[in-house]
């Protein structure tokens, strides 16, 4: 064998070895790294954020959204009181002769805000309370929707 070929040989060898040292040393220092790591990526070891006051009285955020979770749960699970209507009656005043219960005929592009905002500002109502009144009806030019009656109480 040539001694160029031995040459190439030896210096291959020890760049080979040389690069496995370094490439251990490199997974060692990781491996470090993710152990050290928590196991909750938000959880209170990593995040620091604290606003306001250090005397204030902390609360434990999951606790309070579980709560949360679970009485919205509870109130959506929660048998609804039937009287008979399906149409929730929003609280009239005493102003029902002036502003008497109406049915008005939807027009093209017409929606609830437009409806209550701009064709029935006089009488207060929100967009959300005359949807809630028509009991889910979808608006469709044509289709008749009933006002309540009364001016709604400021």
């Amino acid at each position: 064998m040539d001694r160029g070929v031995k040459i190439a040989i030896f210096v291959a060898s020890v760049v080979s070895l040389s690069l496995g040292l370094i490439w251990d040393q490199v997974l060692s220092q990781a491996r470090e790294v993710v152990e050290q790591r928590p196991s909750d990526p938000m959880g209170p070891e990593t995040m620091h954020a604290s606003v306001g006051s250090p005397d204030i009285e902390r609360m434990e955020l999951v606790k309070a959204v579980e709560a949360g979770a679970k009485a919205a749960v509870d109130a959506a699970s929660a048998p609804a009181a039937t009287t008979g209507n399906t149409a929730p009656q929003p609280a009239v005043t005493t102003d029902d002769k002036q502003f008497p219960e109406v049915e008005y005929e939807v027009v093209a592009n017409d929606n609830w805000w437009a409806i209550a905002n701009r064709k029935f500002q006089e009488r207060g109502w929100s967009s959300s309370d005359i949807e809630k009144y028509n009991n889910g009806v979808k608006l469709v030019a044509g289709k008749k929707i009933k006002i309540p009656a009364g001016k709604k109480p400021k």
